[in-house]
């Protein structure tokens, strides 16, 4: 494993860690509660998913890949539902002014959530192709080590990116108006949700149509 591989595979992590898909509005959203973990272990939850989905890649897994574009409508229907879900509860959570400490229970839910939302969808395993194809970040055959390797420093990018961007937002919440928080809260929530029927829209007619 050479010193440019393992920053290619940092750079792949903190790349596919930007928050502008559902998974990613939904870590956000997290990281902005008034305590810090549940937003650590949503970002953990996603960057064991792209470990996953790199190693899977690398190693030529693509039977994984074509499992769920086969069941795309089902993985559409599903992360449809449960985006609304996660949405609607997060407006309903953001309205109660009653704050309470995160439980292991929910901690492990937290990372659970963004850990099948992640994993359950196959984008990322079309990005990833694209990007270490496209790019020519691997050249020639790997070993099942360095595979692994690259995957773990792909989670180790991913969950940099959260843990920086979890300190930032701690950062604000101490030094600007507690509504700023909220905004993001709300618009996220409404994001997610707005994400949420689109999926599902989507998978209900791609059902109809067969």
């Amino acid at each position: 494993m050479t010193p440019d591989l393992i920053w290619k595979a940092l750079f792949l992590g903190l790349l596919n860690a930007a928050p502008i898909g559902p998974v990613g509005l939904m870590c956000l959203k997290k990281n902005v509660e008034p305590h810090r973990l549940p937003g650590m272990m949503a970002g953990a939850g996603m960057a064991a998913a792209y470990a996953i989905i790199s190693f899977c890649v690398l190693f030529g897994l693509n039977g994984i890949g074509q499992w769920l574009n086969d069941y795309k409508i089902v993985c559409q229907l599903l992360a449809g539902a449960a985006l609304i879900v996660i949405g609607w509860r997060g407006l309903k959570k953001e309205r109660s002014s009653v704050q309470t400490r995160p439980c292991p229970k929910s901690l492990v839910g937290d990372f659970s959530q963004s850990f099948a939302m992640t994993l359950l969808n196959p984008v990322p395993f079309a990005s990833f192709a694209f990007i270490l194809t496209s790019f020519d970040i691997v050249r020639g055959e790997l070993d099942l080590f360095t595979d692994l390797i690259f995957a773990g420093f792909v989670f180790a990018g991913t969950l940099l990116f959260w843990a920086v961007a979890n300190q930032i937002l701690h950062w604000l919440k101490h030094w600007s108006a507690e509504s700023h928080c909220r905004w993001i809260t709300r618009g996220s929530s409404v994001a997610l949700i707005v994400f949420g029927a689109v999926i599902f829209l989507k998978g209900a007619l791609d059902q109809s149509l067969l």
